[in-house]
């Protein structure tokens, strides 16, 4: 209790013990904590990001090698539904909601812990939207948190990962008296990153104790505990040294002049040294041999001609263009995002300032309360509006089934998460199952696929009909000469005869 720790050879502990401690409790005062093996420490900077809610607790892993390579790992607890520490389950779950907004900042993370949810078989996706693995389920019982939590995992884009991708499935919570079994623990992960994990198993902590080999050392009434063993296997898909450089020249600030192109004088490229220098381009056009590598050149005279004469007539300024991931005004909007959350975003980030430049403290705390609020209504807002988008798309979605063109390139806008996938990835799955991000072999893959796929039916005989076909074609002076003016005089025959008329009566004379 208190700041008291875990100790156990060979980890570290990071806990965050609950704050709120009941008057009558004999016991210590329960919290949640990660385990951490030693020798992670010598790859990551492991840290606690934030704690200030009971039950919740992010951990950061930071690749010690590149800062931009990171993780995060929530351990989250909610007490059970009848329990003298129940919680309001909806403001637990708008809280986490709030932090896998804002802190993973679209780096993998994994929520996991005891959230004393039974979810049957609830669907944790929009049906028809995400093809996700079809989930092994054990518990077909459910309770009053069940449904609230599957709601929650819809609203964040994430799914559970127990009975998926799984070696062993098994009940998550089994009673020492065996009177109860149920699942209950769960890690949840985001649509996208489903293919970054594998392999996950339960098992039960009797199991573990009897594989020790030792029977009768322990009196297996008193210490074995209810919960199961939850694991699995994550792969880390950091870029490399060369990525991480690309990224952080893309991500330096550039400087870029602006014109005035609303207010063009009347005497622009009307000037006799700019006609002179257009007429010098075009006639370097005109002589110089048609390659490519002359084209550009030429292009590249024009352009700093017309940039002279920008420079000397229109007004300018310099703009600064950020390619950062925090440029907010280069980001993509939310399809679902509309003006009244825009409002509500507003009323939160102007009560937020109040409640920071407060120095009352009385006053500070309905500061507080007024922040947390409007910061509700926000949360909610955005859970209805993006239900109601990803509704509405599904609606339409079923009413395009006559018009397939139409319903697949409806389909092919839907992205899963897309809004925390920063980069596409630059990988391919081999043979063996493994996955390679060497640039080299993706290309000599691809190359080979496409040759495969081109050319799996290809046949010698109709190559060297196309070979030969120019000894077939048919040359006839009268077909292949230019349509004169008589042949199409006829107003029965051109539409337009009239103009046609003007044209010839003019070059006639």
């Amino acid at each position: 209790m208190g700041s008291n720790s875990v100790n156990v050879d060979g980890y570290c502990w990071y806990g965050h013990n609950r704050r709120n401690i009941h008057i009558r409790a004999k016991n210590g005062s329960g919290g949640v904590g990660l385990l951490v093996r030693n020798d992670f420490d010598q790859q990551f900077h492991i840290e606690i990001v934030d704690d200030n809610t009971d039950g919740i607790m992010w951990v950061q892993f930071k690749d010690k090698r590149c800062n931009a390579n990171m993780f995060y790992v929530c351990v989250v607890y909610l007490p059970p539904e009848n329990s003298t520490r129940a919680v309001n389950v909806h403001e637990f779950m708008e809280t986490l909601m709030t932090h896998i907004y804002t802190n993973p900042q679209g780096n993998l993370f994994y929520p996991c812990g005891d959230f004393n949810s039974r979810c049957s078989d609830f669907s944790d996706s929009i049906e028809g939207i995400y093809c996700l693995p079809e989930r092994d389920i054990v518990d077909f019982q459910t309770n009053g948190y069940g449904n609230i939590f599957c709601d929650f995992l819809i609203v964040v884009n994430c799914c559970i990962l127990n009975g998926r991708k799984t070696l062993t499935n098994d009940f998550t919570f089994v009673s020492t008296r065996g009177s109860s079994v149920t699942v209950v623990d769960y890690c949840i992960l985001p649509y996208e990153m489903l293919d970054s994990f594998n392999s996950s198993s339960v098992t039960r902590a009797i199991t573990i104790i009897q594989s020790l080999g030792e029977p009768g050392r322990y009196d297996l009434h008193k210490i074995v505990p209810d919960h199961s063993l939850l694991t699995w296997n994550m792969c880390l898909y950091f870029p490399t040294e060369d990525q991480v450089s690309k990224n952080k020249d893309k991500n330096q600030t550039v400087m870029k002049i602006k014109y005035d192109t609303k207010s063009v004088p009347e005497d622009w490229l009307n000037g006799e040294s700019v006609v002179t220098e257009i007429n010098r381009v075009i006639l370097q056009l005109e002589q110089s041999e048609a390659s490519q590598q002359n084209i550009d050149k030429m292009y590249e005279n024009f352009v700093s001609v017309l940039k002279t004469e920008m420079s000397e007539k229109l007004q300018s300024k310099e703009i600064r263009i950020s390619n950062a991931i925090n440029n907010k005004a280069r980001k993509c909007k939310k399809p679902w995002w509309n003006s009244e959350l825009t409002m509500l975003w507003n009323g939160v980030c102007k009560a937020e300032k109040n409640w920071n430049k407060c120095r009352l403290s009385s006053k500070k705390r309905e500061l507080r309360h007024i922040f947390i609020q409007k910061r509700k209504l926000f949360d909610r807002g955005v859970q209805g509006s993006k239900r109601q988008y990803w509704h509405s798309m599904q609606e339409e979605l079923i009413n395009l089934q006559g018009n397939p063109k139409e319903f697949w390139r409806k389909t092919g806008r839907i992205g899963v998460g897309s809004e925390r996938q920063n980069t596409i990835p630059m990988e391919i799955k081999l043979n063996d199952g493994s996955i390679c991000d060497d640039k080299d072999i993706i290309i000599n893959k691809w190359k080979c696929d496409f040759e495969e796929m081109l050319n799996k039916n290809s046949d010698t005989s109709i190559s060297n009909e196309i070979e030969n076909c120019n000894s077939d074609i048919i040359c006839d002076e009268i077909l292949d000469g230019e349509i004169t003016s008589s042949e199409i005089y006829d107003i029965h025959i051109v539409f337009g005869f009239y103009q046609l008329m003007v044209i010839i009566k003019y070059q006639n004379g």
